[in-house]
């Protein structure tokens, strides 16, 4: 839905606006198999930190300026900006990202970015823009329903894919694409949102792959689709197990949920066969250690997060990761459970 407020005047605008959007931590995709009739689907998280923030002022012309971390974005910034000035006859922007996301980490950091600038511009000059029409504008949420989402929510989501076209079964790997190749669809129904409950997560940055443009094709080719059965098992999972000790506030049965999750369902073990030898060695001592409860990675990393009770000797752990080379960074976060964050600053 779209209200229109054309012919906009700029100098009426009395202030810029700041957005401050959370990363997308991912749990598991839950269908890619796809025989049920829909496919994708996705339990994820708003993460406080890190995060995206960035501010929209009336300008003569548009542009775009980005840090470091989100330098890459920025001709799809612009082509996504003009594209929104010609759809919903808006005046100039000028746009500053004064803090990315680090790209291709598995913080959803291209969706998150896109939206977070799509509503700062349309509420810079009043425009009510819902997500979906941006989404769809800035050809997003073919794939994961997670940003999509959670940035209008916050919290802990499972969102429930897309329905299948009719000539899905002829070849489901022309369905079953990363979102920047993925058709267009519609933004995927929220099943489950919940506020997550304060349990400290680990970030653990390691130094391994960044899946992402055509080598992630290939994989997604090579991997999927994933046997009907395992789709059924995750789909089984993330309702019954992972999701209910969200729900119920139940840190141990959680920590067991996510275990299961990472070390015994087909799709997270192929997530995790993309990360070097070093990488996997880390998953394995970590199954191993009473100070981590659990470890999981996000999409195909590199960026894996963990659970623990014993602060001083897990971030003793992560040291030692980045001692050997293993990681490079390491934090702790929280769960965001609210929206993303829309506040005026002055011109």
């Amino acid at each position: 839905m779209v209200t229109r407020r054309p012919d906009v005047d700029p100098s009426t605008v009395a202030f810029g606006l700041r957005v401050t959007a959370a990363s997308r931590l991912s749990f598991t995709l839950i269908d890619l198999n796809g025989e049920t009739g829909r496919r994708n689907g996705m339990a994820s998280l708003s993460l406080r930190h890190p995060s995206v923030q960035l501010v929209a002022r009336p300008a003569d012309r548009l542009t775009v300026d980005t840090d470091a971390n989100a330098d890459e974005y920025r001709p799809v910034l612009v082509d996504f900006l003009g594209r929104m000035a010609d759809r919903f006859a808006l005046p100039p922007v000028g746009l500053t990202v004064e803090r990315g996301l680090p790209p291709h980490h598995g913080f959803g950091s291209k969706t998150t970015t896109l939206l977070a600038a799509g509503k700062a511009y349309a509420a810079l000059y009043g425009q009510a823009i819902d997500t979906a029409s941006l989404a769809r504008l800035a050809g997003r949420a073919g794939t994961s329903g997670a940003s999509v989402n959670l940035i209008d929510r916050g919290g802990y989501l499972v969102d429930g894919g897309h329905l299948n076209p009719d000539d899905f079964n002829d070849d489901p790997q022309a369905y079953l694409l990363p979102s920047r190749f993925a058709h267009p669809a519609p933004k995927p129904p929220v099943l489950i949102q919940a506020p997550f409950p304060p349990w400290p997560i680990l970030c653990i940055i390691t130094e391994g792959s960044e899946l992402h443009g055509k080598p992630e094709l290939d994989w997604f080719r090579k991997t999927l689709p994933i046997p009907a059965a395992e789709a059924r098992r995750t789909a089984h999972h993330v309702l019954l197990n992972l999701s209910t000790a969200v729900i119920e506030a139940d840190y141990r049965h959680f920590c067991r949920a996510l275990n299961v999750l990472t070390y015994e369902h087909h799709y997270k073990r192929e997530q995790i066969l993309v990360q070097p030898e070093p990488v996997q060695r880390m998953f394995r001592e970590a199954e191993s250690r009473d100070d981590i409860d659990a470890i999981c990675i996000s999409v195909t990393g590199p960026m894996c997060y963990a659970f623990t009770r014993d602060r001083t000797s897990a971030l003793a752990w992560c040291d030692g990761l980045v001692r050997d080379g293993i990681a490079r960074d390491f934090f702790f976060t929280n769960a965001q459970n609210h929206p993303a964050v829309i506040e005026g600053v002055p011109l």
